[in-house]
């Protein structure tokens, strides 16, 4: 959750640079058709002025809503707009960039990411979560503590939600189980292999 608030601190700094404006921490740095602009228009104003990978960030930022005063209502057309305009190597590199991005957002991030980029079944959402987080855990070298506190604002996240929950459970468990739980902490894999 902390990397979010980096990334999305950075991003309206960027925001703010990119728009000749001292003061990072201004809202207003936007320029004032910002806020009138569709999402295209926003992915083209970003693709403008800053690189890629920074575009990749913002669009699932502003689709987060972690960027209030640019907004992304439509991820699809926001992404769209960005692959049909990027050429060779930008999009490499925003492809590439938009991938890691969304494989490293926090449980309940990914979820919604996920639920909003309607890539996935919704009936499988749960279990897709699940199947990819152990990876995720070797990946950042997690521990207990963190995977139970993700875990459980992915549970806070689902709300009443819970069918979604229990499947991002058994997910997770079936990785635990085939993988005998190899290159994970063993305080996790006995924590969640019950």
């Amino acid at each position: 959750m902390k990397k979010i608030a980096v990334l999305s601190s950075l991003c309206v700094a960027l925001l703010a640079t990119s728009c000749g404006h001292k003061d990072a921490r201004d809202e207003n740095a936007l320029p004032p058709e910002f806020a009138t602009m569709g999402d295209s228009g926003r992915v083209r104003y970003m693709m403008d002025r800053v690189s890629p990978d920074s575009v990749a960030r913002f669009i699932c930022n502003a689709t987060l809503g972690k960027i209030p005063p640019a907004r992304i209502d439509t991820f699809a057309n926001a992404t769209l707009y960005a692959y049909e305009n990027y050429k060779d190597s930008a999009l490499t590199v925003f492809s590439e960039a938009m991938d890691n991005y969304m494989t490293e957002l926090p449980l309940p991030d990914k979820m919604r990411m996920l639920a909003i980029a309607g890539t996935t079944d919704p009936q499988g959402l749960g279990y897709e979560l699940g199947l990819e987080y152990a990876n995720n855990i070797r990946d950042n070298t997690k521990t207990l503590p963190q995977v139970e506190k993700e875990i459980e604002a992915l549970r806070d996240a689902c709300g009443s939600d819970t069918v979604t929950f229990q499947r991002f459970m058994i997910g997770f468990k079936t990785v635990l189980r085939i993988d005998s739980g190899r290159g994970l902490p063993a305080g996790i894999v006995e924590r969640y292999m019950k």
